[in-house]
């Protein structure tokens, strides 16, 4: 029995750190996106909208179709935090295409991919999975959440619940998504 605890809470673990690195390239397509534009060089602006559509779509499928695979459980909302604010030191790091040389060398593409890897690294360690930018353009807002007394968590959701209002949600990596039609069941 010991032996399975270990392998179990490891690959939960990497489970997570996978959720969390999607949800980051997902934070950064609309960056590859602008990166697309702003490189000259025909493979150079492939991948970089490769990697934008890729985040883009991830993006979709994470708020539509992850949810129904996952278990929902309900919450009662005691407050919500708008966290928006917290987006604008964020996009400081979507400046990165505007001091990017249009067509660079080998050693300008190793410093831009270092500092993605690093901003990959703090992301998934840390709380910043909660700012995604592209999740506002989807529509979506992220909400700091206190619930069930005393328990915090962020919320991706279209509109922000009342205090008292209990939610079906989903939870990813993290993020509680809310559940697809749980508004209208209530």
């Amino acid at each position: 029995m010991s032996d399975t605890g270990p392998k179990y809470s490891a690959r939960a673990e990497l489970t997570e750190v996978a959720a969390r690195a999607r949800l980051f390239l997902s934070s950064y397509a609309t960056l590859f996106g602008i990166l697309a534009i702003r490189f000259d060089g025909q493979a150079l602006r492939l991948v970089c909208l490769g990697l934008f559509l890729v985040g883009v779509l991830d993006t979709w499928r994470i708020t539509r179709k992850v949810k129904s695979g996952l278990e929902p459980h309900d919450i009662t909302v005691q407050s919500a935090d708008d966290t928006g604010g917290e987006v604008s030191g964020y996009l400081a790091s979507y400046l990165l295409p505007f001091v990017t040389v249009p067509s660079p060398g080998w050693r300008d593409l190793l410093a831009y991919s270092l500092f993605l890897l690093v901003g990959l690294v703090i992301y998934v360690r840390s709380d910043l999975v909660r700012v995604n930018p592209t999740l506002y353009l989807f529509g979506y807002r992220v909400l700091k959440v206190h619930y069930n007394e005393g328990k915090q968590q962020y919320l991706v959701t279209r509109i922000g619940p009342e205090a008292g209002q209990i939610m079906s949600v989903v939870d990813v990596a993290g993020v509680m998504l809310e559940n697809r039609g749980s508004r209208e069941n209530r």
